[in-house]
């Protein structure tokens, strides 16, 4: 994003001598983490009077998002210090640019600052609402095509067929996760696993498998180790900056693990049961 910085009235920016004895600085940290962009912004704002209006919100901090490959462009604005937010892999690709700024979120009229340059004193100043008044920290972050892919679970899980049960049964002792269905659950499994309810299958089979193994993992995980399924597992949440023998305990339930693994399953579900009703409305 390329940013103007050329104004008509005085902006806070580290290229420009507008203010004397000030600065706006923003630490960003930009990660992957299952399916989702991580932003995590800390803002160190240092002028009084500027600080005044953020607490005051007639001023607040934003931070701009946008990928030219998608068209991805939204601000995410706060009043406080700190900034977390998420945004789905799937609306981006390729480069991604985040910056940080300082916004007038009222029309602020007769605008002063002791801070301010010699030549703006004495000037009638007016900041109108959207106006920039400081310009922070950007960076570019460049997401590959691995950070997209969903991950390849028929790789470490099997569903098949049984005649030993009527409920779906989970096996461990083997490379892969074997989810067992009965012969009804198993045959409407195979003939929708790849409709519009495919989310919402997921939902209803993996998803409650994936909780089952990392709660039986939890309890004892040196009996799985030396299987395929506990590394491709293992590898999974290192990668996502996470420690998989932390999943199952207090810090990371087997509930919260499923749900990040198969990236927000209900989510999807109910995005698809939507989609149905609104073309069934629209019959």
């Amino acid at each position: 994003m390329k940013i103007n910085t050329s104004y008509p009235y005085p902006v806070l920016d580290k290229n420009n001598d507008d203010y004397i004895d000030s600065t706006f600085k923003a630490i960003i940290d930009a990660r992957v983490e299952f399916g989702d962009l991580i932003v995590e912004v800390t803002f160190d704002l240092n002028n009084a009077k500027i600080q005044q209006l953020i607490n005051s919100q007639d001023c607040i901090y934003a931070v701009h998002i946008s990928c030219s490959p998608t068209s991805y462009r939204k601000v995410f604005k706060t009043i406080n210090k700190n900034l977390s937010i998420r945004v789905p892999i799937k609306e981006l690709r390729g480069k991604i640019d985040i910056n940080t700024f300082i916004l007038a979120n009222n029309s602020i009229e007769n605008y002063t600052n002791n801070s301010l340059n010699n030549w703006y004193q004495g000037i009638p100043l007016t900041l109108e609402k959207g106006n920039l008044v400081a310009i922070g920290d950007a960076i570019q972050s460049t997401l590959f095509e691995d950070d997209m892919e969903l991950l390849d679970l028929p790789s470490i899980i099997d569903v098949a067929r049984t005649d030993k049960h009527d409920l779906m049964e989970v096996e461990l002792g083997s490379n892969q996760i074997t989810i067992f269905l009965p012969e009804y659950e198993y045959t409407r499994y195979v003939h929708n696993a790849s409709s519009l309810f495919i989310n919402t299958i997921m939902s209803m089979v993996i998803f409650p498998a994936l909780i089952q193994v990392f709660s039986k993992v939890n309890e004892n995980p040196v009996d799985y180790v030396e299987y395929t399924w506990y590394q491709v597992l293992e590898k999974i949440f290192e990668e996502n900056n996470m420690r998989f023998e932390d999943v199952g305990t207090d810090s990371l339930s087997a509930l919260t693990a499923a749900q990040m693994v198969l990236r927000k399953p209900l989510k999807e579900s109910f995005g698809e049961i939507e989609k149905i009703n609104k073309l069934r409305e629209e019959e």
